[in-house]
């Protein structure tokens, strides 16, 4: 057995441990119960991460047997989805969660806008890199992750946004070793390229971000001020 099949044998031990009904349950008990305080202190939105699909759509359906009235078949309306990529194997549970281009893109914009009724999704690596939603405060981890995969995970809870105070991470997995051993890799490297202030695609990206927010601003205040609201 080579390198490559005993990592695959270690990570489906772990990804049974982690997955077991049990736990599951009680993870999603912890989560609903810690959402349920975050979202009456702040306005936001919150990511859940999880080791597997299998893993995404079983906490899923534990969370929503303790709040049913979070979830809807609708993508525009439900406090909370599943974004996950599908395979030809899947089966109709895997399925339903599985999402076209243009669903996918809606339940993409859904989270960057505040006030909309999506406060909650669970991925395994989508949206982990290249998102940006300001309002995002609150990142659930339940997967092993490490180096830049994890330092670009946990920057999705950090943009700012109004007088949100900083993004909270809640660790399920374990992975604040990882997460040490990452700063120190990053803090070395910044100290020998002497860079300063933020990266030229992060500053892109919260500039694009801003620009898409003002945007939709505007089309709101134009529509209220053409039915006489505003």
């Amino acid at each position: 057995m080579d390198t490559r099949d005993r990592l695959k044998n270690r990570w489906a031990r772990v990804e049974a441990i982690v997955g077991a009904d049990k736990r599951i349950a009680e993870v999603a008990q912890d989560i609903v119960d810690h959402w349920e305080k975050r979202r009456s202190a702040e306005i936001g939105k919150g990511l859940i991460v999880c080791m597997s699909r299998r893993i995404c759509v079983s906490l899923y359906d534990e969370i929503v047997k303790l709040q049913p009235e979070w979830h809807s078949d609708d993508d525009a309306s439900g406090n909370i989805k599943v974004v996950i990529t599908g395979s030809a194997s899947d089966g109709p549970e895997m399925n339903r969660h599985v999402r076209s281009k243009d669903r996918l893109r809606r339940s993409r914009n859904e989270p960057r806008t505040p006030d909309d009724s999506l406060e909650l999704v669970i991925v395994r690596d989508m949206w982990l890199t290249g998102f940006d939603s300001p309002s995002l405060h609150t990142m659930y981890v339940d997967k092993p992750m490490r180096g830049a995969g994890l330092m670009q995970a946990i920057a999705r809870v950090n943009r700012t946004f109004l007088d949100k105070p900083g993004g909270l991470v809640v660790d399920y997995i374990g992975i604040a070793e990882s997460l040490r051993a990452a700063l120190v890799d990053y803090t070395d490297r910044d100290r020998a390229r002497q860079e300063v202030g933020a990266p030229i695609d992060e500053a892109l990206a919260l500039l694009q971000e801003n620009h898409e927010v003002l945007l939709r601003a505007a089309v709101r205040l134009s529509l209220a001020r053409s039915i006489g609201l505003w």
